[in-house]
């Protein structure tokens, strides 16, 4: 899930990223959620299907019935329909996520590995080679003694504060084009940690950003077209 990293109670969230922008083809992917239903957007789990055609879906709140565990309230699933555009997501009923050769993507299978945009700063490499995603930060920081704890009671802790930008760049290595996004800190120690907002498939030269992005708060669903190499 997209996560904003807070190292002590009462610290505002992380402000999340910016809109995409740089030399990748981008689309804003559309998405209509029901009254009741949960987002793919933030924390979606991705399934593949090699049943025919291999296919990719979202899932949200899906049980796993060999654990005997239930579908969550308002669960949802939704299939990728790549398109002249870049691609698109339609609902489908929940019952495809459990039908006959559908298996959720696991870390090992995961074209990105599981740090990709984990740590405040830091990068990766695709396990194909042909993408980089990476986090830097330029601005000014100062240590603090905060409360610990999810109240801040636990006693003190070290802490950093930040002031300053920062970036995230997703380059596709072959051609050197990227796309950044950035987040504006304000004397905070939290931040952004959208490794699981963040979905490559290369086989469809598609990169999914779901919820990376915020516009006024409020997260967006973004598609990639990645060029041929």
């Amino acid at each position: 899930m997209l996560l904003a990293v807070a190292l002590a109670a009462g610290v505002a969230q992380g402000a999340g990223f910016g809109l995409p922008a740089g030399e990748l083809a981008t689309r804003t992917l559309p998405l209509a959620v029901p009254p009741g239903a949960m987002s793919p957007l933030l924390s979606a789990v991705l399934y593949r299907t090699d049943a025919g055609a291999p296919a990719h879906y979202l899932g949200v709140g899906a049980g796993i019935p060999r654990l005997q565990i239930p579908d969550s309230p308002g669960a949802t699933a939704w299939k990728l329909v790549p398109d002249a555009d870049c691609a698109h997501l339609e609902q489908v009923p929940l019952a495809e996520l459990h039908s006959p050769g559908m298996h959720p993507v696991t870390v090992q299978q995961d074209p990105l590995p599981m740090a990709c945009a984990a740590a405040f700063e830091g990068s990766c490499t695709s396990r194909d080679g042909r993408l980089r995603i990476a986090t830097t930060y330029e601005g000014q920081r100062r240590k603090a003694r905060v409360g610990g704890g999810f109240f801040g009671t636990e006693g003190l802790i070290d802490s950093t504060f930040f002031t300053g930008t920062r970036t995230l760049a997703i380059e596709h290595l072959p051609s050197g084009r990227a796309l950044r996004l950035q987040e504006r800190l304000a004397d905070t120690n939290s931040y952004s940690a959208p490794q699981t907002a963040i979905r490559y498939l290369p086989e469809l030269r598609l990169v999914l950003l779901l919820g990376v992005a915020r516009e006024r708060g409020v997260p967006l669903a973004h598609c990639i077209a990645l060029p041929a190499d």
